[in-house]
């Protein structure tokens, strides 16, 4: 049971919900033919792993409503882990917390023992690491209205087909009514099995040589630690850095493709790929010079972000921060960091006239200031600069598919480095001027990329002495930074590393990546010859396959928001 519900009973009571709850399952397997009644306290319970189908036991008087249940359980979603059928007592349900049932619609009570009630699945909130001492929140509750008459409920395959596909869009199923999949599961269990991956070479994002990982597994796994420091100092002589690497597998160039194409290639399989020709007949690539942005949108205030060395949202030591003693952080949450000790860094910022942000960037090209990199990142178009809108083309071949979230603008000298993060968004990269080496490793096992919370630390900035300084603890937490160092590995605390490898994905100007959701990456920028500067737009959609973090077991599945297009 789930601890949140130990409060309400004695250990007797609980014994005995576990049994009740125990045989529920067993008879979702086949080994009992009775059916279960769930107590409120089951379906609270059950409802964090599973979605509940529940017909109201005042109803289950006739046969009609018996031989239901008994299709639903035992041949529509016999093969359905998630769902449960059962039976509830209307007249007795009371929450434990002491609410009553609230039902969507709110049927009248006379209605009720007439409905089948599902109980959707509750997903966890994975994003607040501070639980409020609250009583767990009860499963939102529909419900399908059955016909009084006996025979209908009999007769009826069309009241059937009716009940699965009520099922089908409230557990987010895709059942006929024989337990078969539907056309639309068949297409998803497609696209999960042949979601792409990168090909293992015998190369390593930092090591080419098999027998010192083998070495490191040998002695560093069993804690023989000079041995292990040993394997450490030859691994570290075989390391590349993401400067100049080859042997990695590159993404795959493609022209602008069909629109049924993509979608069936790449965006459904989460396959990356380079586009060309996509920009060619964009006003921007021609149009945004320097000269022309600062005579248009000179005056207009922009937020940057600045640091010392060019490196942005890296993870670094909280030791190395001057009041990383002083924070109180809750014990409850900071016994659910796996790493206490380290912080993501953030930049400062600064607000200021855009003209001002294109004259810094243009000194820092020239070196006439040193010890600064400064960034337009993150930017929305539509809030700092919404003319230049229409010097922008959506891709051709992905007009309407998926929803628009955001579309960002992205400058810079070029000097810059974004450390290993994923985006919840499918995204296409569009690079106007420079370019842009993208180091991307496949979202299917995040626990070798050590994906969780890690709390976020703020960079200031004193104008007046130009200096940095690690000050600022806060009490967020990122859950999109990996606290691996792809450069320096710390082997001996994260050894998954060894079994990733990156596809290399680099993008010049009038290219376009497209990068699908939760892929993570490194982006060193470089400036382009003329103007010395870094220069691209990127369009963030709600992507088609999507997954819950961070959660480095969960996996990626279709969007319930795109099963349209199934």
């Amino acid at each position: 049971m789930a601890l949140a519900l130990m409060s309400f009973f004695n250990s007797q009571t609980r014994c005995f919900y576990f049994l009740m709850f125990f045989l529920t399952l067993q008879f979702q397997l086949g080994h009992f033919k009775t059916t279960p009644l769930y107590q409120p306290e089951h379906v609270l319970d059950a409802s964090e792993s599973h979605c509940l189908v529940l017909l109201p036991q005042e109803a289950l008087t006739t046969s009609g409503r018996k031989s239901l249940l008994k299709m639903l359980s035992e041949i529509s979603f016999v093969n359905e882990t998630n769902v449960l059928v059962g039976a509830i007592q209307l007249s007795t349900f009371i929450w434990p917390n002491g609410q009553p049932l609230k039902i969507n619609g709110n049927p009248s009570k006379s209605k009720l023992e007439n409905t089948l009630l599902v109980f959707q699945q509750v997903k966890k909130d994975r994003t607040c690491l501070l639980v409020p001492q609250t009583d767990m929140l009860p499963p939102k509750t529909v419900y399908f209205q059955l016909p009084k008459n006996e025979i209908e409920i009999k007769l009826s395959d069309l009241l059937l087909d009716n009940i699965v596909a009520f099922i089908n869009s409230h557990c987010l199923t895709f059942r006929n009514k024989d337990g078969t999949l539907n056309m639309a599961g068949v297409h998803r269990q497609y696209i999960l099995q042949n979601i792409f991956q990168t090909q293992k070479l015998n190369v390593n994002s930092f090591s080419n040589n098999s027998e010192k990982e083998n070495i490191f597994f040998k002695y560093c796994q069993k804690e023989d630690l000079f041995a292990c420091d040993k394997s450490m100092e030859q691994l570290a002589d075989a390391k590349l850095t993401t400067k100049g690497q080859t042997g990695f597998q590159e993404c795959e160039r493609i022209p602008v493709p069909k629109s049924s194409q993509f979608f069936q290639e790449f965006v459904s399989l989460s396959k990356p790929v380079i586009i060309t020709g996509a920009m060619d007949h964009w006003e921007a690539s021609k149009k945004w010079t320097n000269s022309f942005l600062r005579a248009n949108y000179g005056d207009r205030y922009v937020h940057i972000k600045i640091t010392s060395d060019g490196i942005y949202e890296g993870v670094e030591p909280i030791s190395l921060w001057q009041n990383s003693q002083g924070i109180k952080i809750p014990k409850s949450v900071l016994e659910k960091l796996p790493y206490p000790d380290l912080v993501v860094v953030r930049p400062a910022s600064l607000e200021l006239k855009f003209s001002e942000f294109l004259d810094l960037m243009e000194e820092i090209s020239e070196k006439k200031v040193h010890n600064i990199s400064a960034y337009l990142e993150y930017s929305t178009i539509a809030d700092y600069f919404p003319e230049l809108r229409e010097d922008i083309t959506d891709m051709s071949f992905f007009s309407n598919i998926l929803e628009l979230k955001h579309l960002n603008i992205w400058l810079s000298d070029g000097n810059t480095l974004g450390k290993l993060h994923f985006d919840p968004f499918d995204n296409f990269l569009c690079q106007i001027s420079g370019e842009k080496q993208l180091l991307l490793y496949e979202p299917h096992d995040n626990s070798r990329l050590y994906e969780a919370h890690i709390q976020e630390a703020r960079l200031t900035y004193n104008k007046t002495s130009h200096t940095f300084h690690r000050k600022t603890l806060l009490e967020s937490t990122s859950m999109v930074m990996s606290p691996v160092d792809i450069i320096n590995p710390d082997l001996k605390r994260f050894p998954k590393f060894l079994d990733v490898q990156p596809l290399n994905c680099t993008i010049k100007a009038r290219e376009v990546l497209f990068m699908p959701a939760f892929w993570w990456h490194e982006v060193q920028s470089k400036p382009n010859r003329t103007e010395h500067r870094n220069l691209a737009v990127n369009f963030w959609y709600e992507p088609f396959l999507n997954r819950e973090f961070p959660c480095p077991e969960c996996p990626l599945d279709v969007n319930p928001k795109y099963y349209h297009l199934l």
